[in-house]
């Protein structure tokens, strides 16, 4: 059985692109304690969507919608969503009031 190492679980993560199951079978352990271990030493994690990140807050900023942000990278809404979430980029769902003078 091999030991659980951090430096070789960074290498198949971030090099080899590996997923947290991949390593998990790797090393015939549970996917959550890759993650723990990877977690704990300050690994940014990535998802498969993370190489459009960026192109998604573009996107949002430009006034695309969610579901057509989803649509285009053929992804579900929710996972542009969570991630423009965190980034805090979400704009207000209500439409302003107009002032009454």
């Amino acid at each position: 059985m091999k030991k659980l190492d951090v430096n070789i679980c960074k290498q198949l993560r971030e090099e080899e692109g590996k997923t947290y199951e991949e390593i998990a079978n790797y090393f015939k352990v549970s996917r959550q304690a890759v993650f723990d271990l990877l977690d704990k030493a300050g690994t940014p994690r990535k998802t498969k969507y993370s190489k459009y990140y960026d192109e998604w807050e573009k996107l949002y900023y430009e006034g695309i919608s969610t579901y057509s942000i989803a649509k285009k990278y053929n992804c579900s809404q929710t996972a542009v969503h969570k991630h423009l979430k965190k980034k805090l980029l979400l704009r207000e769902m209500k439409k302003p009031v107009p002032e009454v003078t």
